[in-house]
């Protein structure tokens, strides 16, 4: 297993460094802390592969803003987010897409991502048709917003799946929550994996039939995971803007202790579960149990992280 200094080792010798964003909605906060402490240490990558809720930072870090990355998450959620007057027109109260709109505009732009020395953003998606994952790149589509959205697209937080030509598209999430195999794909010959599921939660969350992923060899030793440690005191969707900066701060140390091998009481963090949650994830680890002894697939389940 490598070390946390191999982890800083690895990084400084490698050619082209690919920088995955899993999902996790307003848990994606935990990546801001992540990016900004990639960007202290001198680590750039050369693209960017990244599904739901991650792709609004891998577009600050393809656009160049990652210095507004905070302001970017702090305008959106200061802006009102729920209208009951909306149910008429776009058939949900949520306001989400148009939010988006208005600050993807602002903090990150169609044209910075198509400028020629943008580092690359892939975006992965689900084509709703048949439940194919799918990747297209950020810059070569003809709205880049739309897929960044149909990356996030999961009713009824939005009520229309965007279409990437002529598809309708949902969450990227649903199919691969770990699109690392793209950045090697791409001539990666390192890649930083940021994902949102505690380690004592168990194993990477790939999709609902992969809760419990394992980066295969050869890319295993080539694969920098940056995770928190437990569960984050953060749900998926908080708009306290007390809570996501606390995330983005325990991203912020976590990525300093796997990387350079600190140590941060900060990072013990975890969330408190009520009684509801726990008879929810009692009630999740039962059925996922049952359906894996029918499958003939004993082992010891995880419900989504």
């Amino acid at each position: 297993m490598r070390t946390e200094a191999s982890s800083l080792d690895l990084l400084r010798s490698a050619r082209k460094i690919g920088l995955v964003l899993s999902g996790g909605a307003s848990r994606c906060a935990f990546q801001v802390g992540v990016i900004e402490t990639l960007t202290e240490l001198g680590i750039r990558p050369a693209l960017s592969v990244a599904v739901s809720g991650g792709v609004w930072n891998g577009a600050a870090v393809s656009a160049g803003t990652v210095p507004r990355l905070r302001h970017y998450w702090r305008a959106f959620v200061r802006m009102p987010h729920f209208d009951i007057r909306q149910l008429l027109r776009d058939r949900t109260p949520y306001r989400y897409a148009e939010v988006h709109r208005r600050t993807f505009a602002r903090y990150v732009g169609v044209e910075r991502l198509r400028r020629p020395e943008a580092p690359p953003l892939w975006v992965g998606v689900t084509r709703l048709r048949d439940r194919q994952g799918e990747l297209f790149a950020a810059g070569a589509v003809e709205d880049p917003l739309a897929l960044c959205l149909a990356s996030n697209y999961v009713p009824p937080f939005y009520s229309y799946a965007p279409r990437i030509h002529g598809e309708r598209y949902g969450d990227g999430g649903m199919t691969d929550n770990l699109p690392y195999a793209k950045a090697f794909a791409e001539g990666c010959d390192v890649v930083v994996l940021v994902t949102m599921k505690g380690e004592s939660e168990g194993g990477l969350y790939r999709n609902p039939h992969e809760p419990d992923h394992l980066i295969p060899a050869p890319f295993r030793e080539r694969t920098v995971v940056i995770r928190p440690r437990h569960r984050l005191p953060c749900g998926f969707t908080e708009r306290r803007w007390e809570v996501l900066r606390a995330t983005m701060d325990l991203g912020r140390l976590r990525a300093r202790e796997v990387i350079l091998g600190e140590r941060h009481q900060e990072t013990e963090a975890r969330a408190q579960l009520g009684a509801l949650t726990l008879i929810v994830r009692r009630l999740l680890l039962t059925r996922v149990a049952g359906t894996a002894a029918r499958r003939g697939k004993p082992g010891r389940p995880h419900p989504p992280g």
